[in-house]
């Protein structure tokens, strides 16, 4: 009896054996430069979508993806650019300072909100608000200094809105509640996209 139960401990270690070395492979490193604005109109895009990119590449287990702010000051102290795309010896050398795999860089090409409608007596106001983000992007892989990717995301959403509509569309919205926002979910939308079109390419 007891050498059965022996037996079947063996066994059952045996098989875990495979998965408990699959789980202890190292993940790859990601170094994420921030995304240049060149849409223009609200001032912490940058931030928001960099951000954003950075927690969706997050949530897969076999990345592991550079602080931001690590990032930040190793492009600083290697004085090259902390945004947009950079020269992909640039990007190599500062990669390879953090034992980053891979690198992704990109540009926010489109960043807006549009209001269309307007009032009218008794009936009163209507707008159709659009929200527009279109975001490229460069994957570089450190080892052969390569870029093996260059994803586009482009998102475009519509929303009704009795509100009456005054001044720049930025004007009512902050960092904190962004993600609220049209813009906010286009983006989201946007980042999911890209990120998806990228993860194949991170291993």
């Amino acid at each position: 009896m007891r050498l059965g139960v022996v037996l079947v401990a063996l066994a059952l270690a045996l098989s875990l054996a495979p998965a408990a070395g699959q789980a202890q492979a190292p993940r790859k490193g990601v170094m994420v430069v921030d995304f240049e604005d060149t849409s223009g109109g609200w001032s912490p895009t940058r931030e928001v979508v960099t951000n954003r990119v950075i927690s969706k590449l997050r949530e897969e287990a076999s990345l592991r993806v550079l602080p931001r702010e690590q990032v930040q000051e190793a492009l600083r102290t290697a004085r090259v650019e902390t945004s947009g795309f950079l020269d992909w010896e640039a990007a190599q050398k500062v990669a390879k300072s953090l034992e980053a795999d891979f690198v992704v860089m990109g540009r926010v090409t489109t960043f807006d909100q549009q209001y269309s409608g307007g009032c009218l007596p008794i009936v009163g106001c209507a707008y159709t608000i659009t929200a527009t983000v279109n975001l490229q992007g460069k994957v570089l892989a450190v080892a052969t200094g390569t870029f093996v990717l260059e994803p586009r995301s482009e998102v475009k959403k519509q929303q009704s809105s009795i509100s009456v509509w005054v001044g720049p569309w930025w004007s009512s919205i902050s960092v904190s509640n962004f993600d609220s926002q049209l813009i906010g979910k286009a983006t989201l939308e946007a980042v999911e996209d890209f990120v998806n079109k990228v993860k194949p390419s991170l291993r």
